[in-house]
Order: structure tokens, then sequence, then C-alpha cells
């Protein structure tokens, strides 16, 4: 970090994003999706009596994507934003070399999205989708080379809108045998600690 990233009017400093959270109707068919979507590997999950105790609101998984970046998926049946709300969305940065990579990692897992696309004049490529329970994502690239060729301007919402339970029927197995080992490589790191 630099000395323009603070504010040198002011004493004290946030040093990093901790977590952030996300509504989700079911805590482990979305831990699914972030974990066979986006590769993020479970960090921890809610005892199933927390609630119960008064210890928490409602039931979580914490998934980090990457080193810094933890999602805690709430278990709320309400709270995600509306199909056609611009906001919140949460947008993670990738390579540039990677973009493309990613929407046919996309096409495989059949998350509908769109893109890659640019905001005119930016530099910059971004892919939008959903995940399964509506919440708006975004994989972002600065100084993607060719960004001039892309598609620009405000793109058609229902596009990324899964209009099919996620995972397709085909996808259900992978799915389910990366969310498991994931969670067995947290559970075997929890209890050996």
């Amino acid at each position: 970090m630099s000395a323009s990233d603070f504010n040198p009017d002011v004493p004290l400093h946030i040093r990093a994003l901790n977590h952030t959270t996300i509504p989700v109707r079911d805590r482990y068919e979305a831990a699914r999706f972030y974990v066979a979507v986006l590769g993020a590997e479970v960090h921890h999950e809610s005892a199933a009596d927390r609630v119960k105790k008064g210890l928490a609101r409602a039931l979580q998984v914490g998934v980090r994507l990457c080193s810094g970046l933890e999602i805690d998926l709430f278990e709320q049946d309400y709270g995600q934003p509306k199909w056609d709300q611009s906001h919140p969305h949460h947008a993670f940065d990738v390579p540039a070399e990677e973009l493309e990579k990613w929407a046919a990692h996309f096409k495989k897992w059949k998350v509908p999205f769109v893109g890659p696309m640019t905001r005119g004049g930016t530099g910059s490529a971004e892919i939008y989708f959903n995940d399964p329970d509506g919440n708006h994502l975004e994989l972002h690239c600065s100084n993607y080379p060719g960004y001039e060729k892309l598609p620009s301007g405000p793109y058609d919402k229902q596009r990324t809108v899964h209009k099919d339970p996620w995972p397709a029927p085909e996808l259900e197995k992978e799915a389910n045998r990366l969310l498991e080992a994931s969670l067995q490589r947290m559970r075997r790191l929890r209890k050996s600690a």
C-alpha cells in the first residue's frame, strides 16, 4: 500500500476488508456455487444450534475466494437484489489473460452471463453474472487489451438471471463432489486446530 491509499488528515485507517456477507436461501447450496464456479474454498460454517442458542441471527457458511477476500453466505429468504437493479453488486478482479477463460468456464457450468464487455473508454472489461440466489456479481479486468473492440454500454440484466435450477442435472455430481471435498478439508483443519 502507498501513502495515497490513506487519508492523511485522519489518525486511524482501515487495514483491509475482513469479510462481506451475502444473503442466500440455503448456505450449502450457495457454497456449492461459489466453490464449483468461482474456485472458493470453504473457510468455516455455523454450528446448527447457534441460532437456537441466540448466538447468531442466521446460519452461514464462509467461503474464501482468495487471500483477503472472504464471503459469508448467510441464510435468509429475503434481501437478495431484484433482477433489474444494478446495486449492490460484488466485483472481483481477474487478470486480462483469464477473462475469456472465465467466459468458457461459465458456459461449462451453465451460468448465465454477459460479457466480456467494456464501459467505453475506461480500458477495462467485465463479465456480469448472478449467483443462483440472484446476488449480482462481476469479474473485472483493468487494462484489457483490445477493450475498444468489446461491446459497450448497459447490458440486458435478464440475460444474467438463472432460469433453470443450478447446477444443471448433468453437473450436479461434480458440483457436489467439489463442495464436499472443500467442506472435508475445512473440517479437518478445524478439528486439528
